[in-house]
């Protein structure tokens, strides 16, 4: 988790203090979170997926949700 998440942020060009900022958390979780020193409460982990613009499952798995119904 920690790679996905810290991937997406570059990838959208934001610092862990401006995540913090948005989640209502410290600097200090958001590095810890994107080193894999600790992980996100699950609340977060929607939250930050809806501001990357990301999957919130890939985010916590790192695989595509599949799809309900097949024809």
């Amino acid at each position: 988790m920690a790679a996905r998440l810290d991937r997406a942020l570059q990838k959208a060009n934001i610092s862990s203090a401006k995540a913090a900022g948005w989640l209502d958390v410290s600097e200090h979780d958001v590095q810890f979170w994107r080193r894999g020193i600790t992980v996100p409460p699950f609340a977060a982990f929607n939250r930050i997926a809806k501001a990357l613009d990301i999957d919130p499952h890939w985010l916590c798995t790192g695989q595509a949700e599949r799809a309900h119904a097949a024809n």
